[in-house]
């Protein structure tokens, strides 16, 4: 097994007085923070073969604890959480027949942007013949005035699954930010055997539309998605999920979504949990 680590600089801001202007603006286009992980099958083992990071993110050492043959991550953060202007890489792959875990250990925070600048977040997942990937980041929480763009790619050979889970809080609750946040737009492109098929597009402005309104997130604080890809997924004919959480699926060519609501964070994810095959 091979682990590499880097770091980069930060998102400070540089002066470059005797660089030409050229060069400081393709500099500022420079991510601030990526992970990268490959897993591969190594014989009758699937294991980590590449894993590069740098700050914010923090890799734990593989395991097995996942119980279901899959070697597992846990990713943590090293930083507050994400700054406006950040320009964020996650790229994550999965060879044929091998299989990974992958969980965040906490929840990540969104920090305000009073100039609308936003904290940009690139995901690329993918997943080979026979190979499956289980992608459970921390819930997201954006504070007051934040901003943030995120983009999902997701791309499945045939024959290969894929499963990400997707936790929104309405943010700081305790401090009275209850969907006090700027914009969020939330994308995820999916496609299986070379073929798209899912694009989900979100775009929530509480000031424009409100959350908490019929149609939408109601009562219930807490979203959450789960997107399914590929083959081999099929939900528990009867999944012990508690009462307090409302939850819906639509299937479709190469996918299966499910749609939860409920009171806490908790809740959510235990639910996603007992949903997952």
């Amino acid at each position: 097994m091979r682990l590499s680590a880097g770091l980069t600089r930060g998102s400070g801001t540089t002066f470059l007085p005797m660089l030409g202007r050229r060069r400081a603006e393709a500099e500022a286009l420079e991510p601030t923070g990526q992970l990268r992980i490959r897993a591969e099958r190594l014989g009758k083992r699937p294991v980590v073969v590449d894993a590069y990071r740098t700050a914010p993110f923090h890799l734990g050492l593989p395991s097995d604890r996942a119980g279901d043959g899959s070697v597992e991550l846990i990713v943590q953060g090293v930083g507050p959480g994400y700054l406006p202007g950040d320009r964020l890489e996650i790229d994550v792959a999965v060879g044929d027949s091998a299989s990974l875990t992958l969980r965040g250990q906490g929840a990540t925070r969104v920090y305000p942007s009073p100039r609308g600048n936003p904290a940009a977040v690139d995901v690329r997942l993918s997943v080979g013949a026979g190979g499956r990937l289980v992608y459970l980041p921390g819930e997201l929480i954006p504070f007051r005035q934040s901003v943030l763009g995120q983009v999902t790619r997701v791309d499945v050979a045939e024959g290969g699954s894929l499963a990400l889970g997707e936790i929104l809080t309405p943010g700081r609750v305790a401090m009275g930010e209850v969907h006090q946040f700027t914009r969020l737009h939330l994308a995820v492109e999916a496609r299986y055997g070379g073929r798209p098929c899912l694009i989900e597009r979100a775009r929530l402005e509480p000031d424009r539309r409100p959350l908490p309104s019929i149609g939408r997130h109601g009562d219930d604080p807490i979203a959450s998605a789960l997107y399914l890809i590929g083959e081999g997924w099929s939900l528990p004919e009867s999944p012990r999920v508690h009462e307090s959480v409302t939850w819906a699926a639509a299937t479709g060519e190469g996918y299966t979504l499910v749609r939860l609501l409920g009171p806490t964070v908790q809740a959510v994810s235990a639910a996603m949990r007992a949903l997952l095959p």
